[in-house]
């Protein structure tokens, strides 16, 4: 492979959002050689740039993509001044900005997002103006498909932290006209985000589906006076229960979107609902098993490995991040887009509660294996927490006739078909959840001692 130097130019296409939106009318082919030749020059600044990706990469330049070694958070982490292909960002001048205000452009012309942490050390990931005009263009090819438009009133609950992607939104241009937007914390109490949104009076909502339950309960208990046309979620899994009560209670439809901080959205539903449609112009997305091999459309994966072609000053070719999704086995979308479609988020590999089982050993149970319990019941949202003492399980918005002996008695029946042992359970209702630092609420804690 080349590895001349490649100018900015060849990816700004990506920053300007009708060129994106034409891709939209592509057929399959013509989405699949304007990926080679991405994916071309991505590989060929890497090269060029990157002391880290000629070594890392070494002998394999000319390889296919399903070829090369997959790369991780900590490895990002561990040779970060060595990946950036910019000589001047160091990764402890990083760590001195993200300590202090965060309103000015690193080095002046960087935005930094930061990753939770919740599988490890947080990952930091720099975009300049060119690569934030394109991740802005992802969020914006969701909002449009779900028919915001100049005349829209927008309010989204973010997460608190400065760095986090969430709080990073985008300004919402239309047709030239900027669009009202409100942005609020997820650390406001639904008291206040109540207040706020009935002055504001929004038509549209952006928040994880944990809050946009919480908005539910408030218009239901008629403390919440706005009428919406759409509903905007991410960022957690969205369960079809909660989906399907949300949505009922609003008589709008949810447009759900997926994404991680390293690339902005990559998938996002159309007006079709079919599934969501990856960003397969931004982002090349491989479902994967524990071993890095591909898994066939209609299975789960162990994780996905991210290519994001766009992405200059800090390539991350094949980046794994260990979400476990389906793509659809279906037929493309009625729509018309040439997109693969994923047909489910089903959250993130790891993120289970270890129980014993009657023969002694151990096993992992998840968050939607536990949705078999909890969607039968009439409760807003659950939370599980594992403490040395037992189980601690948190109901929100649990209505007056379920009994607590109800909710033990399915928890102990669920844990009996599995052949596991009963652990000791504590039932607790609740106005709200634990959130994480992000604003997020984990369904499953793990405090228990190790």
């Amino acid at each position: 492979m080349q590895t001349a130097h490649i100018a900015q130019e060849e990816y700004q296409p990506l920053a300007d959002y009708d060129a994106c939106a034409q891709h939209e009318r592509w057929t399959r082919q013509q989405l699949e050689d304007y990926q080679a030749h991405a994916l071309h020059v991505c590989r060929s600044y890497a090269y060029a740039h990157s002391p880290f990706y000629q070594k890392f990469h070494h002998g394999l330049l000319d390889r296919p993509l399903h070829e090369l070694p997959v790369l991780n958070k900590a490895t990002v982490m561990e040779h970060f001044d060595e990946l950036v292909t910019d000589r001047e960002v160091r990764l402890s001048d990083l760590r001195r900005y993200l300590a202090g205000d965060q309103t000015k452009l690193f080095l002046d012309r960087y935005r930094v997002t930061v990753t939770s942490g919740s599988t490890g050390q947080p990952g930091v990931f720099l975009n300049n103006r060119v690569e934030g005009a394109a991740a802005a263009n992802t969020f914006m090819r969701g909002q449009i498909w779900g028919g915001i438009t100049a005349q829209s009133r927008v309010a989204a609950v973010t997460s608190p932290l400065p760095a986090h992607v969430t709080a990073q939104f985008p300004v919402l241009v239309v047709d030239g006209q900027k669009v009202p937007y409100l942005q609020l914390s997820t650390t406001v109490t639904p008291k206040a985000l109540v207040e706020h949104l009935n002055e504001f009076q929004p038509d549209v909502l952006i928040a994880y589906p944990s809050i946009a339950s919480v908005l539910t309960d408030e218009l239901r208990q008629g403390r919440l006076h706005i009428s919406l046309k759409v509903i905007f979620c991410g960022g957690e899994t969205l369960p079809e229960e909660m989906r399907r009560r949300i949505e009922e209670a609003w008589g709008v439809r949810i447009f759900n979107m997926y994404g991680a901080t390293e690339s902005a959205p990559v998938a996002g539903e159309c007006s079709a609902h079919m599934g969501l449609h990856l960003f397969e112009d931004f982002t090349i997305v491989e479902n994967v098993d524990e071993n890095n091999q591909p898994v066939p459309p209609g299975e789960v994966g162990a994780k996905i490995l991210l290519t994001v072609l766009y992405r200059r000053t800090q390539p991350l070719i094949r980046y794994e991040v260990a979400d476990m999704v389906r793509v659809s086995p279906h037929g493309p979308c009625p729509c018309g887009r040439p997109f693969t479609l994923l047909e489910s988020i089903l959250g993130r590999t790891g993120e289970g509660l270890s129980f014993q089982t009657i023969t002694g050993k151990e096993e992992a149970v998840s968050t939607l294996q536990f949705e078999t319990v909890f969607d039968a019941l009439p409760i807003s949202a659950w939370q599980i927490a594992q403490e040395a003492d037992g189980l601690h399980v948190f109901l929100r918005g649990a209505q007056e006739e379920l009994k607590t002996e109800q909710v033990h008695q399915a928890l102990r029946e669920f844990f009996a078909r599995r052949e596991l042992v009963i652990p000791p359970i504590a039932i607790h209702r609740t106005a709200d959840l634990t959130r994480n630092a992000t604003g997020k609420t984990p369904a499953l804690l793990k405090h228990k001692a190790p």
